[in-house]
């Protein structure tokens, strides 16, 4: 589940309900910042593990969706930190860099495996084969 996604959808659906509903009245609605939310639906800004769960409370996703958006949050770091030369093909390393868990840092690396935004070649050689806008 993408959640910047989700949250764009949401504030069209709003808009379209009542066409004065503004980004402000949807920051507040959420529980932010209007610079903050603007930031984040541009993609200008990182969503936290902390506003992933208080925006999907407060948009009433399940547990699960909720679990899901902080995993896709999770990879998205990792393909961020992929771009950087100093970059280490190790969990730990991965894990430090991102102050994730082990475990997290494992299940997300496991989730762009699945999706095939990532290709381990080895135990030291992996691959990024698709451009990423995380």
């Amino acid at each position: 589940m993408d959640l910047r996604q989700t949250l764009t959808a949401e504030l069209g659906q709003r808009r379209l309900r009542n066409a004065r509903y503004s980004l402000r009245a949807f920051a507040r609605d959420l529980g932010t910042d209007h610079a903050t939310l603007s930031q984040l639906l541009r993609g200008r800004r990182v969503l936290s593990p902390r506003l992933v769960r208080q925006f999907g409370r407060k948009l009433h996703l399940s547990t699960a969706d909720i679990a899901d958006a902080s995993e896709q949050h999770h990879a998205d770091a990792i393909l961020r930190l992929s771009r950087l030369a100093s970059f280490r093909p190790n969990s730990r390393w991965i894990a430090t860099r991102t102050g994730l868990s082990l475990d997290s840092v494992n299940a997300a690396l496991a989730r762009l495996l699945h999706q095939r935004q990532l290709v381990m070649e080895s135990a030291t050689q992996w691959k990024f084969p698709h451009p990423h806008h995380a």
